[in-house]
C-alpha cells in the first residue's frame, strides 16, 4: 500500500547490522525482514487493518535499542508473582536475560526444556531451525519484520511427546522506562509435542514512567493432541507503546487457548492469529481490555479454519472510560473443504463515559456451505435500573459502578484456568474500577 508521505526509516535501517556467530538461516531471515520493512514502512490510515490505529508516528520518534537500563530486584517483580511458587520463571530486562532473578533452568523435569534463544543459538541452533521466525510472517507486517531483524534474545519452551508440564512457565518482560525513546523486541517460541500439555504466562511491566516501545512476537506450535494454554498480561506504564504479534499453529485434535489481558500502555496493538491445520482441532482466542484516560487499545484476530471438523471460540470484552478508544477487528476464515466448521465470535463493550469510543468489526469469510459460524458485537452503558437499585440500598455510586462493571467483565476472567493468575487479575480489576472518576450516569 502506497504511503501518503515519506517516512524517515533511517534510524531503524541504519541500526541494522549483521550478527556474527549466528546460523546462516537466521541471518538470511533477518536480512529479508529488514528489507521487507524498508519497503513497507510503518502502517498508516491508508492500510485497511490500521485504519483506526496508524503507527506512522513511530517513524518520527526514532526509537532505539540502545539506552540505559535500571537495576532490577526481586521486589520489582512482586506485582507479577501470581503464577504460584512452582512456576518456572524467566526474567528479561529491556530484552536482556536476568539469570539471577530467573529459575534454575538446569533441573527441570524430563521432557520439559526451557532456555533462552541466545543460548540455544550458540549451543544447539538445530532445535530452532525450522521453527524460529517461521510462523509469524513479516511479508505484510512491519512490526513483525522489525522484531525479526532486531531481537537479541528471548524465551524457548519445549515439551516433549506425551509429557505434561506440571508447572507453568512464566516469562516476565520488564522495561526499565528510565529514559524516553527505548525499544525492545521480545521473542518467544513455544513447542508442544504430540499429546503434550503446557501452560505459559507472559507478563509485560515497566519500572519507570518514560515513553518507550515494546514490540513482542510469540510463536506457538501444538502438535497432534497437544494442549496449550497461553496467557498474556500487559500492564505497562501509561506512556508506553505496545505492538504485539501472537501466532499459533495446531495439528490434529490439538486444543489451544490464548487469553490476552490489556490494562496498560498509551497505545496497545495486538495481532492474534490461529491456524487450525488439521482435523479435530479446537482454538479459543479470548481477551479483556480495561482502559481509560487517553488510552488506545486495538485487537486484530484471525482464525484460519484450514481443515474440516474444527471448532473455534472468541470472546473479547472491553471496558472503556474517559476519552479512551478501543478497536476490535476479528476475522473467521473458513477455507474451501473445511466442512463441519463450528466457529463463534463475540465482542462485547461497556462504555463508562460519553467520550469513550469503540470501533468493532467482526468478519466471516466462508468458502464452504456445511459450516456453523456466528459472530456478534455489542456496545452499551451501565444499566440505569441496576444502578438505581444499588443506590437505593445505600451503596455508594463509585462502589455500585465498580460492582456492575466487574459483573460485566467477570465471565471473561473465568476463561483463565490458572487459579492464582485469575485471582490476581480479579483483584487488579477491582482496584482499577475503584478509582472512579465522576460518574456520567
Amino acid at each position: 500500500m502506497a504511503k501518503t508521505a515519506v517516512q524517515n526509516l533511517s534510524p531503524y535501517l541504519d541500526a541494522f547490522a549483521e550478527r556474527t556467530g549466528e546460523p546462516s538461516w537466521l541471518s538470511d531471515q533477518r536480512r529479508l525482514a529488514i528489507e521487507r520493512f524498508s519497503l513497507l514502512g510503518f502502517p498508516t490510515r491508508h492500510d485497511e487493518d490500521y485504519k483506526y490505529t496508524p503507527l506512522a508516528s513511530l517513524a518520527a520518534e526514532g526509537f532505539s535499542t540502545v539506552g540505559k537500563s535500571a537495576r532490577i530486584s526481586a521486589g520489582d517483580l512482586a506485582r507479577v508473582d501470581y503464577a504460584g511458587n512452582n512456576a518456572v520463571r524467566l526474567v528479561f530486562l529491556d530484552g536482556a536475560f536476568q539469570e539471577g532473578l530467573s529459575s534454575d533452568l538446569s533441573s527441570l523435569p524430563a521432557g520439559v526444556e526451557v532456555a533462552t534463544l541466545k543460548k540455544l543459538l550458540v549451543e544447539d541452533p538445530e532445535k530452532l531451525e525450522g521453527h524460529l521466525t517461521r510462523y509469524s510472517d513479516f511479508e505484510s507486517h512491519a512490526t513483525t519484520a522489525l522484531n525479526t531483524a532486531f531481537f537479541e534474545d528471548g524465551a524457548y519452551v519445549s515439551v516433549a511427546e506425551n509429557v505434561v508440564a506440571e508447572a507453568p512457565v512464566h516469562i516476565v518482560w520488564v522495561s526499565s522506562a528510565q529514559e524516553a525513546g527505548r525499544v525492545s523486541h521480545p521473542r518467544a517460541l513455544v513447542l508442544a509435542g504430540r499429546s503434550a500439555q503446557v501452560m505459559v504466562v507472559e507478563s509485560f511491566i515497566s519500572l519507570g514512567e518514560a515513553r518507550y516501545w515494546t514490540n513482542p512476537v510469540t510463536e506457538v506450535v501444538a502438535e497432534a493432541n497437544a494442549r496449550v494454554r497461553h496467557y498474556k498480561a500487559q500492564t505497562e506504564n501509561g506512556a508506553a507503546v505496545h505492538t504485539a504479534r501472537y501466532d499459533v499453529l495446531q495439528e490434529r485434535d490439538a486444543n489451544t487457548l490464548e487469553f490476552s489481558l490489556s490494562y496498560g500502555a498509551k497505545l496497545a496493538r495486538n495481532d492474534i492469529r490461529g491456524k487450525l491445520n488439521d482435523e479435530g482441532g479446537e482454538c479459543s482466542l479470548d481477551g479483556l481490555y480495561v482502559v481509560g484516560g487517553e488510552q488506545h487499545v486495538d485487537h486484530h484476530t484471525v482464525l484460519d479454519h484450514a481443515q474440516p471438523h474444527c471448532n473455534s471460540h472468541q470472546l473479547y470484552k472491553g471496558v472503556l472510560d474517559g476519552r479512551s478508544r478501543g478497536v476490535f477487528n476479528g476475522k473467521i476464515f473458513v477455507r474451501e473443504g473445511a466442512m463441519k466448521t463450528d466457529a463463534v465470535q463475540n465482542n462485547k463493550n461497556l462504555l463508562l463515559s460519553n467520550e469513550a469510543e469503540i470501533e468493532t468489526k467482526p468478519q466471516l469469510e466462508i468458502f464452504n456451505n456445511d459450516v456453523r459460524c456466528t459472530h456478534g458485537a455489542t456496545v452499551g452503558q451501565l444499566d440505569r435500573e441496576a444502578m438505581f437499585y444499588l443506590l437505593a440500598r445505600g451503596i455508594g455510586r463509585a462502589q455500585a459502578r465498580s460492582l456492575l462493571t466487574y459483573a460485566f467483565a467477570a465471565d471473561a476472567l473465568e476463561r483463565i484456568e490458572l487459579e492464582p493468575l485469575k485471582k490476581h487479575f480479579e483483584g487488579e480489576l477491582m482496584r482499577a474500577l475503584a478509582a472512579d472518576p465522576e460518574a456520567t450516569l
